[in-house]
Order: structure tokens, then C-alpha cells, then sequence
């Protein structure tokens, strides 16, 4: 915790700050422990997204209500309901963690929140249907693909949703994973059953997606010290996700990490995301202007725009929002801190993009 006392003593100094003390502090904390901690120490400290679920549950005396997803030939995989499981309109959540951390305290905030203040009277008009994927390094991505699509054909062939009435929504790595989803249901992976729509998803909203596993970007430079996010936790991550670790230590450095077409969405061409129209109707994606990520969501911005308009689709059914000195996944971490009862101009801004599409769903 080093770090964080540095970082708590030499605030007022310092040119290059967070905007609050608050998570100047935190995200050094954070970024040291991110960087320091090895998987074995994570499961013994972080509770598995379904322990932490039912947690959530029992400590807010509400049903654990538990979806187990079958996937053939493979391990079953579980998702749990935040709100009604009779909600007409659901969000699809992917939890973020770099693929190898499970949900945290920010998800089991942020996403009751956001369904009690979209909801207001109306109980059962939106819900959240998170999945608990498999970890990296115990599975190895297409697993989590995998997971993703057959959770996506439950809700549509088993629990009778219409595909409009679906939103795929993520951070971080789980909009890496939405991303990825949306890419296999337009160009279906060899590795994982093909996903046939009768009608375009209703929405996809992502918290900062994870777009590219590359940390040369210029904003790694120039946001790190602002930033949640440790790029040396990235390339390790990463590479324990699409099993490129260090062969001599997979805790250790891995140097540069390269995915595919499906996990770095950023290094798409244009023509890639031709016809996404077709498979959801509008994307809406959230990040922050101090965020190391931001560079690569940019570029995707550019390709995934120039794909869309190209296809067919209106380009205005396509939103990226940059919020001002925001950090990564600043709308779910803002909920833990101090200022948690105070609404960022981001976070409004998601509340009415899901109001707009839960009204003409």
C-alpha cells in the first residue's frame, strides 16, 4: 500500500492528479495490488462471482434467483438475476476483471441500482442477467465465448425473449466479451455454436471496453498516472486469456500480447462491422478521457461507425460518450466512493439511453 501513501502525501504537489483525492489514492492502491497479486492470492481474497452473488442476496434478504446454462460437451455455467426474471426487457451483463477477476463490490452496487432507478414503479420492466464465466487461467478464451453465446440462445430459444428485448451489456473485459459476441453472431467462430437472429438485438451498452491487448497506445503514457488500470496486470491478464503467458512464469511479464479478430475489436477494419445493424440495433458505448484505454476505443469508434454506415445502418443509432477526466469504468466505481449518491453527467446519460430503448421496446 506503498503507493497509495505516496500518492495521499504528494497530492497537493502534483501536476498530474486524479480529479479527487479520493481516487487518486485508490487507483494507485489498486493498480499496485493489480500488479502484485498473483491468482492463487486473488482466489483466496476475492469471493467467486456466484459466492459473491449469493452474498448479495442473503445480506439484501432477496431470492437467488439462479439460471444453470448447459453447454454441450462442456461444464455447465451459472448466471444470476438482479431484479425479476420476468422483466420484459433484460441486460445481458458481462463483468469486467481481465478475465481472470470475478464481479465485485462496484457490480453488485451499481447494476440494483441502475434496475431500482429504471424500474422506478415498474418492477418488472427491466432486469440484469449477469453471467458468472469461467476464469482465466483455470479456462482458457473461446470458453468464455462459448458461455456468452449459449447463455444469449437460452434467453432467446428457452426462456421465449425476443432478441429486441435483449441488451448485451459489459465492462472492461466484459465489454471485450460483448464485443466478442456481437462479432461471432456476424461472423460465427469455428469454435463455438452459430447464433441465428429472427430480428437485431435491442442494444449493446459498454462501460470502457477492453478493445486491444496492445499497451503501446499513447494514452498508457499519458493516462497511467490517472487511471485504475495497470498495464503490466493487462499483458499479464491477457495473456493467461488466450493462454500466451511467460512460459518460465505465467505471473511474470509477458511482454506484447496479440489476440484475434473476436478479442481485439479494435484492430478490425471497417468492413468487419458491416451489417451489425442487422444483428443490434444501437450501441452506445461509455468511457473516460484519463482512461489508458482510451486510444484503442477511439480507433474502434472510427472502424465500427465507418462499418455500420457501409452496411446500411444509420450512423446515429451509434453513440460514444467521453466522459471529461473520467477514469476506467468511472460510472461503477464512482458508486463505491465517497460521491456515491451524486450522478456523473456519464452516468445520466446511460440512464436515458436505457430509457429510450426500454420505452420502444
Amino acid at each position: 500500500m506503498s503507493a497509495a501513501f505516496v500518492n495521499l502525501i504528494t497530492y497537493p504537489f502534483r501536476s498530474k492528479k486524479c480529479t479527487a483525492l479520493y481516487n487518486d489514492v485508490l487507483y494507485a492502491a489498486v493498480r499496485s495490488m493489480c500488479e502484485r497479486m498473483t491468482i492463487a492470492q486473488s482466489r483466496y481474497l476475492n469471493a467467486l462471482t456466484s459466492t459473491s452473488y449469493a452474498n448479495y442476496c442473503k445480506s439484501n434478504f432477496l431470492p437467488n434467483n439462479t439460471e444453470t446454462i448447459e453447454l454441450p460437451g462442456s461444464k455447465d455455467v451459472q448466471a444470476h438475476w438482479i431484479g425479476s426474471p420476468n422483466a420484459r426487457h433484460v441486460i445481458l451483463y458481462f463483468h469486467g476483471g481481465g478475465y481472470t477477476q470475478p464481479a465485485n463490490e462496484g457490480n453488485f452496487r451499481y447494476l440494483p441500482r441502475l434496475v431500482a432507478d429504471m424500474n422506478g414503479e415498474k418492477e418488472e420492466d427491466l432486469s440484469v442477467l449477469m453471467l458468472a464465466y469461467t476464469l482465466a487461467p483455470e479456462a482458457r478464451y473461446p470458453t468464455q465465448l462459448r458461455e456468452a453465446a449459449a447463455t444469449l440462445s437460452f434467453l432467446i430459444n428457452e426462456a421465449g425473449r425476443s432478441p429486441s428485448n435483449i441488451i448485451l451489456s459489459g465492462d472492461s473485459a466484459g465489454g471485450n466479451l460483448a464485443l466478442s459476441l456481437l462479432s461471432h453472431v456476424l461472423h460465427t467462430h469455428s469454435d463455438v455454436p452459430a447464433i441465428k437472429l429472427d430480428q437485431p438485438l435491442g442494444g449493446a451498452l459498454l462501460y470502457s471496453p477492453w478493445t486491444s491487448f496492445s499497451t503501446d497506445f499513447p494514452s498508457f503514457d499519458k493516462h497511467y498516472l490517472l487511471d485504475v488500470m495497470s498495464p503490466l496486470a493487462l499483458r499479464k491478464w491477457a495473456a493467461m486469456f488466450v493462454d500466451k503467458s511467460n512460459p518460465v512464469d505465467e505471473e511474470s511479464d509477458p511482454g506484447p500480447v496479440s489476440g484475434d479478430a473476436y478479442t481485439e475489436a479494435c484492430t478490425n477494419p471497417a468492413s468487419w462491422w458491416e451489417g451489425l445493424h442487422g444483428v443490434v440495433s444501437d450501441v452506445f458505448v461509455a468511457y473516460g478521457g484519463d482512461e489508458v484505454l482510451a486510444d484503442p476505443i477511439r480507433l474502434l469508434e472510427k472502424a465500427l461507425k465507418e462499418g455500420w454506415v457501409g452496411g446500411g445502418g444509420d450512423v446515429g443509432r451509434v453513440v460514444f460518450i467521453e466522459g471529461f477526466r473520467e477514469a476506467h469504468v468511472q460510472p461503477v466505481v464512482d458508486v463505491i466512493g465517497p460521491q456515491s449518491g451524486v450522478k456523473s453527467g456519464t452516468q445520466r446519460a446511460i440512464e436515458e439511453w436505457y430509457q429510450t430503448k426500454t420505452s420502444s421496446m
